[in-house]
Protein backbone atom coordinates (compact mmCIF):
# COMPACT_ATOMS: atom_id res chain seq x y z
CA UNK A 1 0.00 0.00 0.00
CA UNK A 2 1.51 3.32 -0.98
CA UNK A 3 1.01 7.05 -1.24
CA UNK A 4 -2.40 8.42 -0.28
CA UNK A 5 -3.71 5.00 0.73
CA UNK A 6 -0.84 4.33 3.11
CA UNK A 7 -0.71 7.77 4.75
CA UNK A 8 -3.60 10.09 5.47
CA UNK A 9 -3.66 13.32 7.46
CA UNK A 10 -5.52 13.42 10.76
CA UNK A 11 -6.44 16.43 12.86
CA UNK A 12 -4.15 16.68 15.90
CA UNK A 13 -6.79 18.01 18.31
CA UNK A 14 -9.38 15.39 17.30
CA UNK A 15 -6.74 12.66 17.48
CA UNK A 16 -5.75 13.70 21.00
CA UNK A 17 -9.39 13.74 22.10
CA UNK A 18 -10.01 10.30 20.59
CA UNK A 19 -6.97 8.79 22.30
CA UNK A 20 -7.97 10.36 25.63
CA UNK A 21 -11.52 8.98 25.22
CA UNK A 22 -10.16 5.51 24.42
CA UNK A 23 -8.06 5.40 27.58
CA UNK A 24 -10.78 6.91 29.72
CA UNK A 25 -13.13 4.25 28.32
CA UNK A 26 -10.64 1.62 29.47
CA UNK A 27 -10.73 2.95 33.01
CA UNK A 28 -7.84 5.43 33.02
CA UNK A 29 -8.65 8.47 35.22
CA UNK A 30 -9.62 11.49 33.06
CA UNK A 31 -6.57 13.65 33.83
CA UNK A 32 -4.19 10.74 33.27
CA UNK A 33 -5.95 9.81 30.01
CA UNK A 34 -5.54 13.38 28.73
CA UNK A 35 -1.86 13.48 29.70
CA UNK A 36 -1.15 10.15 27.99
CA UNK A 37 -2.97 11.28 24.85
CA UNK A 38 -1.09 14.58 24.79
CA UNK A 39 2.29 12.84 25.10
CA UNK A 40 1.53 10.33 22.32
CA UNK A 41 0.15 12.92 19.91
CA UNK A 42 3.08 15.23 20.67
CA UNK A 43 5.46 12.51 19.46
CA UNK A 44 3.51 12.15 16.20
CA UNK A 45 3.43 15.93 15.76
CA UNK A 46 7.22 16.02 16.05
CA UNK A 47 7.63 13.19 13.55
CA UNK A 48 8.65 10.63 16.18
CA UNK A 49 6.04 8.08 15.08
CA UNK A 50 7.98 5.25 16.73
CA UNK A 51 6.75 6.65 20.07
CA UNK A 52 3.40 8.08 19.00
CA UNK A 53 -0.13 6.75 18.66
CA UNK A 54 1.03 3.41 17.29
CA UNK A 55 1.39 2.57 21.00
CA UNK A 56 -2.33 3.08 21.71
CA UNK A 57 -3.35 -0.57 21.13
CA UNK A 58 -0.28 -1.88 22.99
CA UNK A 59 -1.11 0.11 26.10
CA UNK A 60 -4.79 -0.82 25.69
CA UNK A 61 -3.91 -4.53 25.69
CA UNK A 62 -1.82 -4.08 28.83
CA UNK A 63 -4.69 -2.28 30.56
CA UNK A 64 -7.18 -4.99 29.59
CA UNK A 65 -4.75 -7.65 30.78
CA UNK A 66 -4.42 -5.92 34.14
CA UNK A 67 -0.65 -5.53 33.89
CA UNK A 68 -0.84 -1.75 34.39
CA UNK A 69 -1.89 -0.23 37.71
CA UNK A 70 -4.33 2.57 36.81
CA UNK A 71 -4.52 3.77 40.42
CA UNK A 72 -0.96 3.41 41.71
CA UNK A 73 0.20 4.44 45.14
CA UNK A 74 3.24 6.50 44.19
CA UNK A 75 5.51 6.75 47.19
CA UNK A 76 8.76 8.44 48.02
CA UNK A 77 11.11 5.69 49.14
CA UNK A 78 13.60 8.37 50.08
CA UNK A 79 13.37 12.16 49.79
CA UNK A 80 16.49 14.04 50.77
CA UNK A 81 16.84 17.70 49.70
CA UNK A 82 17.64 17.84 45.98
CA UNK A 83 17.18 14.10 45.45
CA UNK A 84 14.25 11.73 45.60
CA UNK A 85 13.62 8.05 44.88
CA UNK A 86 10.04 7.25 43.82
CA UNK A 87 8.32 3.90 43.48
CA UNK A 88 5.70 4.07 40.72
CA UNK A 89 3.74 0.97 41.79
CA UNK A 90 3.42 -0.20 38.18
CA UNK A 91 1.53 2.87 37.03
CA UNK A 92 1.25 4.38 33.55
CA UNK A 93 4.74 5.42 32.52
CA UNK A 94 3.85 8.78 30.96
CA UNK A 95 1.98 9.82 34.09
CA UNK A 96 4.79 8.74 36.41
CA UNK A 97 7.46 10.37 34.24
CA UNK A 98 5.61 13.68 34.18
CA UNK A 99 5.26 13.64 37.95
CA UNK A 100 8.95 12.79 38.38
CA UNK A 101 10.17 15.58 36.10
CA UNK A 102 7.85 18.11 37.75
CA UNK A 103 9.36 17.12 41.09
CA UNK A 104 12.89 17.42 39.68
CA UNK A 105 12.08 20.94 38.47
CA UNK A 106 10.59 21.91 41.85
CA UNK A 107 13.72 20.68 43.59
CA UNK A 108 15.95 22.53 41.12
CA UNK A 109 14.16 25.79 41.84
CA UNK A 110 14.63 25.17 45.57
CA UNK A 111 18.12 23.67 45.64
CA UNK A 112 19.66 24.55 42.26
CA UNK A 113 19.46 20.95 41.06
CA UNK A 114 16.83 18.24 41.28
CA UNK A 115 17.44 14.54 40.63
CA UNK A 116 14.58 12.06 40.80
CA UNK A 117 14.92 8.32 40.28
CA UNK A 118 11.82 6.27 39.48
CA UNK A 119 11.40 2.51 39.72
CA UNK A 120 8.45 0.21 38.96
CA UNK A 121 7.26 2.27 36.02
CA UNK A 122 5.82 1.26 32.65
CA UNK A 123 6.96 2.42 29.19
CA UNK A 124 7.29 6.22 29.15
CA UNK A 125 7.51 6.97 25.42
CA UNK A 126 9.62 9.79 23.99
CA UNK A 127 12.01 11.29 26.55
CA UNK A 128 11.97 14.70 24.84
CA UNK A 129 8.47 15.25 26.21
CA UNK A 130 9.87 15.39 29.74
CA UNK A 131 13.15 17.21 29.14
CA UNK A 132 11.15 19.88 27.28
CA UNK A 133 9.29 20.50 30.54
CA UNK A 134 12.61 21.38 32.17
CA UNK A 135 13.68 23.67 29.33
CA UNK A 136 10.32 25.45 29.49
CA UNK A 137 10.96 26.04 33.20
CA UNK A 138 14.35 27.67 32.57
CA UNK A 139 16.33 24.56 33.42
CA UNK A 140 18.69 22.18 31.72
CA UNK A 141 16.82 18.88 31.56
CA UNK A 142 18.07 15.31 31.43
CA UNK A 143 16.18 12.03 31.35
CA UNK A 144 17.04 8.40 30.76
CA UNK A 145 15.22 5.11 31.04
CA UNK A 146 16.20 1.50 30.72
CA UNK A 147 14.07 -0.45 28.29
CA UNK A 148 13.47 -3.95 27.03
CA UNK A 149 16.47 -6.12 26.24
CA UNK A 150 17.03 -5.82 22.49
CA UNK A 151 20.68 -4.88 21.88
CA UNK A 152 23.59 -7.16 21.04
CA UNK A 153 26.92 -6.09 22.62
CA UNK A 154 30.08 -5.89 20.50
CA UNK A 155 31.67 -9.31 20.42
CA UNK A 156 28.44 -11.10 21.26
CA UNK A 157 25.42 -12.42 19.38
CA UNK A 158 22.88 -12.60 22.23
CA UNK A 159 20.68 -9.59 22.93
CA UNK A 160 21.46 -8.85 26.55
CA UNK A 161 21.61 -5.03 26.71
CA UNK A 162 18.58 -2.77 27.10
CA UNK A 163 17.65 -0.12 24.56
CA UNK A 164 18.46 2.64 27.01
CA UNK A 165 17.83 6.09 25.50
CA UNK A 166 18.72 9.53 26.81
CA UNK A 167 17.58 13.09 26.34
CA UNK A 168 18.97 16.52 27.18
CA UNK A 169 17.18 19.82 26.65
CA UNK A 170 18.16 23.48 26.99
CA UNK A 171 16.17 26.67 26.40
CA UNK A 172 17.13 29.09 23.63
CA UNK A 173 16.03 32.55 22.52
CA UNK A 174 14.37 30.91 19.51
CA UNK A 175 10.90 29.34 19.43
CA UNK A 176 12.46 25.90 19.77
CA UNK A 177 14.59 24.41 22.53
CA UNK A 178 17.72 22.43 21.90
CA UNK A 179 16.42 18.95 22.64
CA UNK A 180 18.45 15.83 21.98
CA UNK A 181 16.50 12.57 22.30
CA UNK A 182 18.30 9.46 21.08
CA UNK A 183 18.54 5.73 21.44
CA UNK A 184 21.87 4.12 22.22
CA UNK A 185 21.14 1.57 19.50
CA UNK A 186 21.46 2.53 15.82
CA UNK A 187 17.70 3.08 15.76
CA UNK A 188 14.86 2.86 18.25
CA UNK A 189 13.49 -0.64 18.61
CA UNK A 190 10.01 0.54 17.59
CA UNK A 191 11.29 1.26 14.09
CA UNK A 192 11.58 -2.48 13.46
CA UNK A 193 7.98 -2.85 14.55
CA UNK A 194 6.97 -0.05 12.18
CA UNK A 195 8.80 -1.74 9.31
CA UNK A 196 6.92 -4.98 10.00
CA UNK A 197 3.59 -3.14 10.11
CA UNK A 198 4.31 -1.45 6.79
CA UNK A 199 5.78 -4.50 5.08
CA UNK A 200 9.15 -2.81 4.62
CA UNK A 201 12.77 -3.94 4.79
CA UNK A 202 15.24 -2.32 7.15
CA UNK A 203 18.71 -1.08 6.18
CA UNK A 204 21.64 -3.42 6.80
CA UNK A 205 23.53 -2.16 9.84
CA UNK A 206 20.46 -1.77 12.04
CA UNK A 207 20.24 -5.31 13.38
CA UNK A 208 21.50 -8.88 13.21
CA UNK A 209 19.57 -12.14 13.08
CA UNK A 210 19.61 -14.83 15.76
CA UNK A 211 22.91 -16.18 14.40
CA UNK A 212 24.58 -12.77 14.58
CA UNK A 213 24.48 -12.12 10.83
CA UNK A 214 23.47 -8.75 9.34
CA UNK A 215 19.84 -8.70 8.16
CA UNK A 216 17.41 -6.44 6.35
CA UNK A 217 14.41 -8.43 7.61
CA UNK A 218 12.83 -6.61 10.59
CA UNK A 219 11.32 -9.84 11.95
CA UNK A 220 14.72 -11.54 11.96
CA UNK A 221 16.17 -8.37 13.47
CA UNK A 222 13.73 -8.56 16.36
CA UNK A 223 14.58 -12.23 16.86
CA UNK A 224 18.30 -11.39 16.81
CA UNK A 225 18.98 -7.93 18.15
CA UNK A 226 19.71 -4.30 17.38
CA UNK A 227 23.25 -3.02 17.03
CA UNK A 228 24.65 -0.31 19.33
CA UNK A 229 25.15 3.19 17.94
CA UNK A 230 28.84 3.64 17.14
CA UNK A 231 29.68 0.11 18.20
CA UNK A 232 31.38 0.07 21.61
CA UNK A 233 30.46 3.72 22.25
CA UNK A 234 26.72 3.14 22.08
CA UNK A 235 27.10 -0.09 24.01
CA UNK A 236 29.05 1.71 26.74
CA UNK A 237 26.42 4.44 26.95
CA UNK A 238 23.63 1.88 27.21
CA UNK A 239 25.32 0.06 30.09
CA UNK A 240 26.04 3.27 32.01
CA UNK A 241 22.46 4.47 31.54
CA UNK A 242 21.24 1.15 32.92
CA UNK A 243 23.39 1.85 35.97
CA UNK A 244 21.91 5.35 36.34
CA UNK A 245 18.29 4.32 35.78
CA UNK A 246 18.10 0.75 37.04
CA UNK A 247 20.93 -0.12 39.41
CA UNK A 248 20.83 3.23 41.24
CA UNK A 249 17.04 3.23 41.71
CA UNK A 250 16.84 -0.29 43.11
CA UNK A 251 14.63 -1.14 40.13
CA UNK A 252 14.97 -3.63 37.32
CA UNK A 253 18.18 -3.75 35.28
CA UNK A 254 20.09 -6.10 32.98
CA UNK A 255 18.21 -9.36 32.42
CA UNK A 256 15.47 -8.07 34.73
CA UNK A 257 14.36 -5.78 31.91
CA UNK A 258 12.78 -8.80 30.27
CA UNK A 259 10.26 -8.73 33.11
CA UNK A 260 7.57 -6.20 34.00
CA UNK A 261 8.54 -2.60 34.62
CA UNK A 262 11.42 -0.23 33.96
CA UNK A 263 13.31 2.49 35.81
CA UNK A 264 14.29 6.07 35.02
CA UNK A 265 16.37 9.02 36.15
CA UNK A 266 15.27 12.65 35.73
CA UNK A 267 17.38 15.72 36.35
CA UNK A 268 16.78 19.46 36.22
CA UNK A 269 19.45 22.14 36.71
CA UNK A 270 18.26 25.67 37.43
CA UNK A 271 20.19 27.90 35.01
CA UNK A 272 19.69 30.98 37.19
CA UNK A 273 21.91 29.39 39.85
CA UNK A 274 24.83 29.84 37.43
CA UNK A 275 24.07 32.82 35.19
CA UNK A 276 20.93 34.86 34.45
CA UNK A 277 18.60 33.02 32.07
CA UNK A 278 18.69 35.94 29.64
CA UNK A 279 22.49 35.73 29.49
CA UNK A 280 22.29 31.98 29.00
CA UNK A 281 19.94 32.28 26.03
CA UNK A 282 22.11 35.06 24.55
CA UNK A 283 25.13 32.76 24.77
CA UNK A 284 23.07 29.92 23.31
CA UNK A 285 22.21 32.19 20.38
CA UNK A 286 25.90 32.81 19.78
CA UNK A 287 26.51 29.07 19.73
CA UNK A 288 23.60 28.50 17.35
CA UNK A 289 24.74 31.26 14.98
CA UNK A 290 28.31 29.98 14.97
CA UNK A 291 27.29 26.48 13.95
CA UNK A 292 24.49 27.48 11.56
CA UNK A 293 26.75 30.05 9.95
CA UNK A 294 29.52 27.55 9.23
CA UNK A 295 30.29 26.31 5.72
CA UNK A 296 27.70 23.97 4.22
CA UNK A 297 28.40 20.72 2.43
CA UNK A 298 27.59 20.58 -1.32
CA UNK A 299 23.82 20.31 -1.81
CA UNK A 300 23.04 20.98 1.86
CA UNK A 301 19.90 22.98 2.69
CA UNK A 302 21.25 24.05 6.06
CA UNK A 303 22.43 22.94 9.49
CA UNK A 304 19.83 22.10 12.12
CA UNK A 305 20.02 21.71 15.87
CA UNK A 306 18.56 18.79 17.84
CA UNK A 307 14.89 19.59 18.33
CA UNK A 308 14.67 22.20 15.57
CA UNK A 309 13.37 19.92 12.81
CA UNK A 310 10.89 18.38 15.23
CA UNK A 311 9.63 21.84 16.22
CA UNK A 312 9.16 22.83 12.58
CA UNK A 313 7.29 19.60 11.86
CA UNK A 314 5.03 20.20 14.85
CA UNK A 315 4.05 23.66 13.62
CA UNK A 316 3.27 22.34 10.14
CA UNK A 317 1.27 19.42 11.45
CA UNK A 318 -0.71 21.50 13.91
CA UNK A 319 -1.83 23.54 10.92
CA UNK A 320 -2.28 20.79 8.33
CA UNK A 321 -2.66 17.53 10.22
CA UNK A 322 -0.51 14.53 11.11
CA UNK A 323 0.24 11.92 8.43
CA UNK A 324 -0.63 8.56 10.00
CA UNK A 325 -0.11 5.28 8.21
CA UNK A 326 -2.89 2.81 7.43
CA UNK A 327 -1.87 0.36 10.17
CA UNK A 328 -2.11 2.94 12.97
CA UNK A 329 -5.36 4.41 11.62
CA UNK A 330 -6.87 0.94 11.47
CA UNK A 331 -5.82 0.14 15.04
CA UNK A 332 -7.26 3.42 16.31
CA UNK A 333 -10.55 2.76 14.50
CA UNK A 334 -10.80 -0.72 16.02
CA UNK A 335 -10.11 0.56 19.52
CA UNK A 336 -12.67 3.34 19.11
CA UNK A 337 -15.38 1.05 17.73
CA UNK A 338 -14.78 -1.51 20.48
CA UNK A 339 -15.65 1.20 23.01
CA UNK A 340 -18.54 2.67 21.02
CA UNK A 341 -16.60 5.84 20.20
CA UNK A 342 -16.84 7.81 16.98
CA UNK A 343 -13.77 7.66 14.74
CA UNK A 344 -13.69 11.11 13.14
CA UNK A 345 -10.09 12.26 12.88
CA UNK A 346 -9.15 12.10 9.18
CA UNK A 347 -9.02 15.36 7.24
CA UNK A 348 -7.96 14.06 3.82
Amino acid sequence: MAGEEQFRRVDAARLEQLVADIYHGLGVPPDDARLLANALVDADLRGVHSHGCRWVPTYARSIRAGTVNLHPTIRAVRDDGPTCLLDGDGGLGHVLATRAMRLAIEKAKRHGVGVVAMRNSQHIGALAYYTQMAADAGCLGFATTNAGIAMVPPGGREKIVGLNPLSWAAPTARPWSLNLDMATSVVAGSKLGMAIERGEKIPFGWAVDADGNPTDDPKKGMEGGLLPLGGPKGYGLAVMLDVMAGVLSGGRFGRGLGMKGSSQLYQAIDIERFIPLSEFTERMEQLIEQIKGSALAPGSTGIFFPGEIEYNLKQERLAHGIPLDAFVRGELRREAEALGLRYDIEIE
